[in-house]
C-alpha cells in the first residue's frame, strides 16, 4: 500500500527539498563570499567568474551519468552518495589554496548534480500528474531558501566567522543531509521492482528519445536559457552589478540579493499554485509558462537599461518570474515515458547548467574587454553589453517557444 500524502511530504518531499536547498546555497553563496575571497587572495574578476562557474560546469558534466544512475539505482541512493562528494569538495574549498578553490568547487558541483534532478523526479513519481506543477513549484520555492540564506544571513555570519569556517560547517551539514536521504527516504516501488538491467548503450539511447521528443524540443530552449540567466546573475553577477553599476555598498547589496532570493521562493510557491488553479480552470500550464517567461525577459530588459532606480523592485520581479522557466520540468516529465523521467530531467538540467556556466564565465570575459577604473570597478556599459547578449539569447528561445506545437510534432514524427 503506497504511503499517504502526509508521509510522502515528511519522508520524501522534505529530505529531497533539503538536499536541493543545499545545492541552492552552494550555487549562490559566491554572490556574497566571492568578493571576500577575491579581495583576500587577489583574484581577477575573470578568475572569480571561472571559480564560481565551475560549480555549474561540474553539474552539467555529471548530468548524463546522474540521469542514468537515477533511473538505474533510484534517487535515494544516487543523491545520498553524491552528497558525500560535495562535502569533500567543501572541505577542499575551505583550504583557500588556488587549486583547492577550483577542485573543491568542481567536487561540490558533482556532489550537488543529483539534487535538482532528483527533486523533480521524485515529485513526478510520488505525486499525481495533475498536481505536478504545484509540487514542483513548492519544492523549488522552499529549496530557494538556500539561496536566501546565502545573502544577508551569510554576510552577517561572515562578521563572526571566516569564510573558511563557513565552508567547513557546510561540509558537515552536507554529510548530515546525505544520511537523512539514505536512511529516512522509502524506496519507490519502481525502484525496488526487478527489471532487466539495460546495457549502457541502450540507456544512452533513452537520452536520444528524450532529445527528439516534441515537448523537449519546444520547452527546453527557453527553459535552459532562462535558468542560465537566473543562475548566473543570482549566483554572482547581480551582486557585481549592484556594486559596480548601481554603486551600492555591501550591506544594501546583500539586502537586495536577499529580496531577490525571497522573490524566487515566493514566486515559485505562488506561481506553482496559480498554474495548478488555472489548469483546473482549463488553462494549460504551457500557456502560463509562456506568459511568465515573457514578463521575465521584459524585466531583464528594464534592468539592463539602467534607469538608476528601483533596484529592489526590479531584481525582486526578476526572482518572482524565474518560475516560468521551471514549468518546463513538469511539462516534459508528464510528456515522456516514466522509464525516461530521470534522463529527461537530467538532460534539461544539463542544458540549463551548461547555459549557466557559459553565461557566468562568459559575462566576466566580456566585461574584461573594458578597462577598470581606479577603484577596480568596470564601466556600467560593459555590464550592460554583457546583459544584452544574455537577453537576446532568451528572446530567440522565446520566439522558438511560440512556434506552433503541431509543426514540431510533425518534425518529430518525420525523424
Amino acid at each position: 500500500m503506497p504511503p499517504k500524502t502526509p508521509a510522502i511530504i515528511l519522508f520524501v518531499f522534505i529530505p529531497f527539498m533539503t538536499a536541493y536547498l543545499l545545492s541552492e546555497l552552494y550555487r549562490n553563496i559566491n554572490g556574497v563570499v566571492g568578493p571576500v575571497i577575491q579581495a583576500e587572495l587577489g583574484l581577477s574578476i575573470e578568475y572569480l567568474g571561472l571559480m564560481t562557474g565551475l560549480f555549474l560546469a561540474a553539474i552539467a558534466g555529471a548530468q548524463i551519468f546522474t540521469g542514468l544512475w537515477l533511473d538505474r539505482f533510484g534517487p535515494r541512493k544516487t543523491v545520498a552518495a553524491l552528497l558525500l562528494v560535495g562535502a569533500l569538495g567543501a572541505v577542499l574549498f575551505s583550504s583557500g589554496a588556488h587549486g583547492g578553490l577550483l577542485l573543491g568547487r568542481v567536487l561540490i558541483g558533482i556532489g550537488m548534480a543529483g539534487c535538482w534532478t532528483a527533486a523533480f523526479m521524485v515529485n513526478s513519481r510520488w505525486f499525481p500528474a495533475e498536481r505536478l506543477a504545484l509540487a514542483n513549484g513548492a519544492i523549488v520555492g522552499l529549496a530557494g531558501m538556500g539561496a536566501l540564506f546565502s545573502t544577508l544571513p551569510t554576510q552577517l555570519l561572515l562578521v563572526r566567522i571566516s569564510w573558511n569556517e563557513l565552508f567547513l560547517g557546510l561540509a558537515a551539514a552536507t554529510v548530515a543531509v546525505s544520511a537523512v536521504v539514505f536512511f529516512a527516504v522509502p524506496t519507490h516501488p519502481n525502484d525496488s521492482a526487478k527489471t532487466p538491467v539495460a546495457t549502457f548503450i541502450t540507456q544512452l539511447r533513452g537520452f536520444k528519445s528524450v532529445l527528439l521528443h516534441p515537448a523537449f524540443i519546444r520547452f527546453a530552449p527557453v527553459s535552459a536559457l532562462g535558468q542560465g540567466a537566473w543562475i548566473s546573475y543570482q549566483g554572482l553577477w547581480a551582486g557585481v552589478w549592484l556594486r559596480q553599476v548601481d554603486n551600492l555598498p555591501d550591506i544594501p547589496v546583500a539586502a537586495i540579493l536577499l529580496a531577490l532570493a525571497t522573490a524566487v521562493v515566493a514566486g515559485n510557491l505562488a506561481l506553482g499554485a496559480l498554474a495548478d488553479f488555472l489548469q483546473r480552470c482549463g488553462i494549460a500550464v504551457a500557456h502560463t509558462m509562456t506568459a511568465v517567461c515573457f514578463i521575465f525577459i521584459a524585466v531583464q530588459i528594464v534592468i539592463a537599461l539602467n534607469f538608476g532606480s528601483g533596484a529592489v523592485v526590479l531584481w525582486s520581479l526578476f526572482g518572482l518570474c524565474v518560475a516560468g522557466s521551471l514549468f518546463a520540468y513538469s511539462l516534459i516529465a508528464r510528456a515522456v515515458p516514466n522509464r525516461l523521467t530521470g534522463r529527461a530531467m537530467s538532460l534539461l538540467n544539463l542544458l540549463a547548467t551548461l547555459c549557466a556556466f557559459v553565461m557566468q564565465y562568459g559575462i566576466g570575459v566580456i566585461i574584461e574587454f573594458w578597462s577598470p577604473a581606479a577603484n577596480g570597478n568596470y564601466p556600467p556599459h560593459a555590464h550592460q553589453f554583457a546583459f544584452a547578449i544574455i537577453i537576446l539569447c532568451q528572446v530567440a528561445a522565446f520566439l522558438w517557444l511560440l512556434r506552433p506545437a503541431k509543426r514540431q510534432a510533425q518534425t518529430h514524427r518525420q525523424k
